[in-house]
């Protein structure tokens, strides 16, 4: 096998491909413990867990977490970041989307975790099914989630689940929805992980992309859990098809955006109560002493004034995950502002939140610092 190269992998045991390689990880004691995920009520509630035995590896049901993501507001950066040191003082083998990816390097940037201690599978998806429309959804449909014992996004235009024993084909439409962000992601390819494992095409593809991922791949062959065909599947291609469909919505969407008035924009944002969900979702927030919670617990902050220094806090390291805006009770649509913020970052100063370890951010940029002066 060769890094870059893409592999069709077919389990030789009772794990499937990626649980399969977190297990090597623990028993060939290249990691002192994984990220798992666990079925919390049904296969759309994914907890993730902290696994540190070979033995405590199972099947997790990751078409079910490339489809739903962990629940509410976890998230693979962000648990391994609160609940599994980051990386600092143990080597952590996770698997994680393309935009945990990208949170995880601006978490390394920031010293927060070491991206030389974790061995990361990167996921490669269609994007994940938005939660919120997820309850009138199998009202509707007269389904019962427990009862859902397998799902699969086939396309960006549907979905295949095993309801009961049957299996139903689902299109997205106003009912099921991908996640906002997600139908309009601009960054679809998995950035600097260690192996990239394909969920496109129905069989897991997957790419060592480092020596320490195939390395990791070799030793799950040669312990006889795991064998490896060469694939012709072109994912990369279909991701980068994705990635124009999708900058093209986000650009229609700023563009409207940008129409708004001043007063407009700021309207937008009064529903808010400053409850914190946004900060404790977002995988890339990580104060340990957050002074927006604490002028909100003190009564002394508007709900203005929280959401504009939220945004001026995080906007330069937003990965665009969408955490905080689908897990808005008051549905605020914070995605645009942010959004907005990162396209101008990028045809200004070609600069992506979470794209390269080196690239440092435009306002802590010498260099970007030296071309504002000279505007003026």
């Amino acid at each position: 096998m060769d890094v870059g190269k893409s592999y069709k992998a077919t389990s030789k045991a009772s794990l499937p491909p990626v649980e399969a390689l977190l297990k090597t990880m623990l028993a060939e004691k290249l990691v002192d413990k994984v990220l798992g995920a666990r079925v919390d009520k049904d296969v759309t509630q994914l907890k993730p867990e902290t696994i540190e035995k070979p033995e405590g590896i199972k099947d997790m049901n990751m078409p079910a977490y490339v489809a739903f993501n962990f629940a509410k507001m976890d998230s693979a950066s962000k648990y391994l970041h609160k609940s599994m040191g980051g990386g600092l003082t143990s080597k952590v083998g996770l698997f994680a989307r393309p935009c945990d990816m990208r949170a995880l390097v601006e978490l390394h940037k920031r010293r927060q975790v070491n991206l030389d201690n974790l061995i990361t599978i990167g996921i490669e998806e269609y994007g994940q099914i938005e939660q919120k429309s997820l309850k009138k959804f199998f009202t509707d449909k007269k389904i019962d989630p427990a009862k859902i014992t397998a799902v699969r996004i086939t396309s960006p235009e549907g979905v295949r689940m095993e309801i009961d024993g049957k299996t139903q084909e689902f299109s997205f439409d106003a009912s099921l929805q991908i996640c906002r962000n997600c139908a309009n992601c601009r960054n679809k390819l998995v950035r600097n992980a260690d192996i990239n494992a394909s969920f496109l095409s129905g069989d897991v593809i997957l790419t060592p992309m480092t020596r320490k991922g195939l390395d990791v791949m070799e030793r799950a062959s040669a312990s006889n859990v795991l064998e490896y065909s060469e694939s012709s599947f072109d994912g990369e291609s279909l991701l980068r098809e994705m990635e124009a469909k999708g900058k093209a919505k986000q650009l229609e969407e700023i563009a409207e955006f940008r129409k708004k008035t001043p007063e407009q924009k700021m309207a937008a944002l009064g529903a808010c109560t400053a409850c914190g969900i946004c900060i404790r979702a977002c995988p890339v927030c990580f104060c340990v002493d957050c002074i927006l919670m604490n002028k909100r617990k003190a009564k002394k902050i508007d709900q203005y004034t929280f959401q504009l220094s939220r945004i001026a806090h995080v906007a330069d390291t937003c990965v665009q995950c969408g955490k905080c805006d689908s897990n808005c009770p008051k549905n605020l649509p914070l995605n645009i502002y942010f959004n907005d913020i990162a396209m101008q970052l990028e045809q200004q100063h070609d600069y992506v939140s979470g794209r390269s370890i080196t690239e440092v951010a435009p306002r802590a940029s010498l260099e970007a610092m030296k071309r504002r002066y000279k505007k003026h």
